[in-house]
């Protein structure tokens, strides 16, 4: 018997639906708006909440967060009268299991039920296991559960994946999260990058190749789809295939069969296929630039990974991950992060995501070699350029263009028009003037000392002297 919660300001729908999940040997309680939901799912363990989206107190698609974010996680399902795709696709981006519109016939909810609390048990089972191994992976937000919840349910299959993302948010991370919790966790994990495949050599390195198949081919290697026999093969950025390999490749998922170059006899190989991409395939097959069977065969299992931005909450989980992490691999001792610190990356956007956040951490601990505590002078220049250039706003009440005009740096409209210049224009201004307003914040702070300028800045003597003449700038009291 589940626990089960609806959320919806029609009375008598309540009574009809709580009647329903009551005939299918359920619990049902109901609340008449967020305010009251928020006291239900505090004292109540829920299995699933069923979440209308107009409320008298709110839209129900901002409380989906709150609602994973409870010990239970219970699975969320939108409910609505009127058919919104963009709310639709909202909902399911932000955690929904399913979004369903009214009125609703008690088949359809007899078997809503039945999946999602199948479903559901199965996601238990599966992370509750003591072996489950999350590879590195970092933090508790819904979001990234969510994706664990996944890659626990993809890793006992034998289908393939497709692991999309924007760059920097973890996909192969995820990927090896798969292999090592599945059957094939003792074997081979190859790891292809396609950006870096040179289209004349990516069958011979894909396949293999007979000795003398081509100039420079002195004796006979095998491939890495036959390497990954027994294992799992990992094909980075997807989307950077060339047509004729992609056919090849599509052959290859069908029958699990290939034959090197120049070579007469075919060879089997049992490996599954994982691969990742940043790009829209499916855009990509609109415009015939990605085979479209190919496309479908990748997705037996997708998952979506989120921006690091749509997990803000396991910032500082993972800023105390990377900075132990630096600390023992370099022999560093221990360090902390200062509140002022947090607060800079919280509130930065993260365009390269968990390995920009990887990166600026390594390089602020390397900064602070002499030092305990993490601060925001300890950040690589171009974090503390965009401290100094006033780019890290609070700006909740302003309206999203009147915020993005703010944010923009500089000349990125055209004078007298709501056109943005060439991106190009923009970068050249928009460094310059950068450069400016932090080297003036700088000599605020430094004075006439150069030793401090530098340290402060993590720039040379030289290149420091040649970025103040560049701008008119001198030391105070020189």
């Amino acid at each position: 018997m589940a626990k089960i919660l609806l959320v919806d300001d029609h009375e008598v729908f309540c009574l009809t639906f709580s009647e329903m999940i009551r005939r299918l040997g359920h619990d049902c309680d109901t609340s008449l708006s967020l305010g009251e939901a928020e006291k239900a799912i505090g004292r109540t363990c829920y299995d699933m909440v069923f979440l209308d989206v107009s409320l008298p107190d709110g839209n129900g698609l901002d409380f989906i967060a709150q609602v994973l974010n409870t010990e239970c996680k219970p699975e969320v399902t939108v409910l609505t009268a009127n058919g919104d795709k963009g709310s639709a696709e909202r909902a399911l981006r932000a955690g929904a299991w399913d979004y369903l519109l009214k009125p609703i016939r008690f088949r359809e909810l007899q078997v809503l039920l039945e999946r999602t609390l199948r479903l559901r048990d199965s996601k238990k089972s599966l992370r509750n296991d003591k072996q489950f191994e999350r590879s590195s992976i970092v933090g508790n937000s819904p979001q990234l559960e969510k994706c664990l919840d996944q890659v626990a349910i993809a890793a006992q299959g034998g289908g393939n994946i497709l692991i999309t993302g924007e760059t920097g948010t973890g996909k192969e991370l995820f990927a090896r999260a798969i292999h090592q919790n599945s059957a094939r966790a003792g074997r081979e994990f190859i790891v292809v990058d396609c950006t870096n495949l040179p289209r004349t050599l990516a069958e011979s390195l894909l396949f293999g190749h007979e000795k003398g198949s081509f100039t420079g081919a002195q004796e006979a290697r095998e491939g890495l789809f036959k390497q990954a026999d027994g294992g799992t093969i990992f094909l980075d950025e997807i989307g950077d295939l060339d047509l004729d390999i992609q056919k090849s490749l599509l052959r290859v998922l069908q029958e699990k069969k290939f034959r090197p170059l120049s070579s007469k006899r075919e060879i089997s190989s049992d490996f599954r296929l994982i691969a990742a991409t940043n790009r829209d395939l499916e855009e990509m097959v609109r415009q015939g630039r990605f085979r479209s069977d190919l496309y479908y065969r990748l997705r037996t299992h997708v998952i979506k990974l989120p921006a690091l931005r749509e997990r803000a909450g396991d910032i500082p989980l993972l800023i105390d991950y990377y900075v132990e992490k630096t600390c023992a691999n370099q022999s560093i001792p221990a360090k902390k992060a200062s509140q002022d610190f947090l607060d800079v990356l919280l509130r930065y956007d993260w365009p390269g995501n968990v390995r920009e956040l990887a990166n600026v951490v390594y390089s602020s601990v390397h900064n602070a070699i002499y030092d305990d505590v993490l601060n925001p002078y300890h950040f690589p220049i171009e974090i503390r350029m965009f401290v100094a250039a006033g780019k890290i706003e609070a700006s909740d009440d302003a309206a999203p263009r009147e915020r993005a005009r703010e944010k923009a740096p500089l000349a990125v409209y055209a004078p007298g028009s709501c056109q943005l210049q060439k991106l190009r224009d923009v970068r050249k201004v928009t460094i310059n003037s950068m450069e400016e307003m932090y080297l003036k914040e700088l000599v605020g702070i430094c004075g006439s000392s150069v030793r401090k300028a530098c340290k402060m800045s993590g720039l040379s003597r030289a290149r420091l002297y040649e970025l103040l003449q560049k701008h008119n700038i001198s030391l105070k009291g020189r």
